[in-house]
C-alpha cells in the first residue's frame, strides 16, 4: 500500500494514494458564505469547480495558515481538495505494520505507522465526502 505523507504543525499524516488524483500548489480560493467551518472555499481546477477542505479545521484543530499544497481526492466522479502544509513524499508500507485504532476514538484516523522515525496518522480521507454531503 502507498501513502502520501504530509505535515501539519510538524505532525505526520498519511493518505492512501488509491483515491488521490493529483497534488497541486495552493491557488486562488473563492470563499463560500455559510459553508461548514472546515470548508475553505472553492477552487477552479482546469475548468472544474472543486470544494476545498481545510485539513486543520476538518480535524477541529487550530489552523496556522501555512498551506502550500492541495491534495485532490477523487471518489467516483466527485473531487475534493484538501489544503495541507508540506508534502513529505510517497511511501510504500506493509498493511501489517499499521497499528489500527478504535474508530470510537476518532472516525478520521484509521491507524498509525512509523515513517522516517515519525509516527504517522493514517487518515480515512473518504470520511470527508460523507461529512461534506449537502454542505455546499
Amino acid at each position: 500500500m502507498q501513502l502520501i505523507v504530509f505535515t501539519k504543525d510538524s505532525k505526520y499524516y498519511g493518505i492512501r494514494t488509491e483515491n488521490v488524483g493529483e497534488i497541486i500548489k495552493s491557488t486562488k480560493i473563492f470563499h463560500v458564505p455559510q459553508a461548514q467551518p472546515w470548508i475553505e472555499g472553492l477552487i477552479n481546477l482546469r475548468g472544474t469547480i472543486v470544494t476545498l477542505v481545510n485539513f486543520s479545521k476538518f480535524l477541529e484543530e487550530e489552523d496556522n495558515g501555512l498551506h502550500k499544497n492541495i491534495i485532490i481526492i477523487i471518489n467516483e466522479s466527485n473531487k475534493i481538495g484538501i489544503l495541507v502544509e508540506e508534502i513529505i513524499g510517497v511511501f510504500t508500507v506493509n498493511q501489517e505494520d499499521i497499528q489500527l485504532l478504535d474508530k470510537k476514538n476518532d472516525d478520521n484516523i484509521e491507524g498509525i505507522i512509523s515513517i522516517n522515525d515519525n509516527l504517522t496518522n493514517i487518515i480515512d480521507i473518504m470520511t470527508i465526502f460523507t461529512e461534506n454531503e449537502g454542505s455546499i
